[in-house]
């Protein structure tokens, strides 16, 4: 992967996710001068699932529940990003399309009856603010038709009513930030700290089934180089 070229590819579209991660496989062809956009992938369950992508590359990694979310990969925006999640026998397929300088989040977890089930997030090209951080918190529990994300003290809301398979992203400012949620107006056990948010950078809360109940995953977006 050409680290130069594609961080000049980033810079143009606004800084998206200036922080670089460590080396990952390369799940997808860019090609030499397609424009880009960017996909990741979330295990939102308790078993480790297995991503395989689709198109030439027909590359895999395991996504384990201890680190649920993978790294941001550059994709084509101008053909459909293809794949699927397994878990032993049992599969889901992936297929979508990002705009140019938008990205994507793509969840699974295995539901009680061992089948996969998941949810796709898509995000228009990002806006880059230098004085202040980028949250995002995505609602993936069907059953919460109305999720809320609070700061950890003083109950400040930071999203109200998300809907269900719905995301939304806001600048916030750069503190140190700890916060829980509400599933259709219930408190949902546990908090995440996102430590101290720093200015320029991108943050993300998924909201995901776990059993009768729901849970939070945080982390610091990134890239993979």
């Amino acid at each position: 992967m050409r680290h130069a070229a594609f961080a000049l590819r980033l810079a143009a579209l606004g800084a998206l996710l200036p922080a670089l991660a460590g080396a990952a496989p390369q799940l997808y062809d860019t090609g030499p001068s397609q424009d880009l956009a960017l996909v990741r992938f979330v295990n939102a369950g308790a078993q480790a699932l297995t991503v395989h992508s689709g198109g030439p590359a027909k590359a895999s990694v395991v996504v384990p529940p201890s680190a649920p979310v993978t790294d941001y990969q550059p994709v084509r925006s101008d053909a459909p990003v293809t794949g699927r999640w397994q878990l032993g026998q049992r599969e889901l397929g992936v297929s979508l399309r990002i705009a140019s300088g938008g990205s994507a989040s793509v969840l699974a977890w295995q539901v009680a009856n061992g089948d996969i089930a998941g949810a796709t997030f898509t995000e228009a090209p990002p806006t880059f603010d230098p004085l202040r951080a980028s949250l995002a918190f995505y609602n993936a529990d069907a059953r919460c038709t109305t999720g809320s994300l609070l700061a950890g003290t003083g109950n400040a809301v930071i999203f109200e009513n998300q809907a269900a398979l719905a995301s939304a992203r806001r600048a916030v400012n750069p503190v140190k930030l700890a916060a829980h949620a509400t599933c259709n107006g219930r408190p949902v056990e546990g908090t995440v700290d996102l430590g101290s948010l720093q200015a320029g950078q991108r943050y993300s809360v998924f909201l995901v089934p776990a059993g009768k109940g729901s849970r939070l995953i945080s982390l610091q977006d990134r890239i993979a180089r």
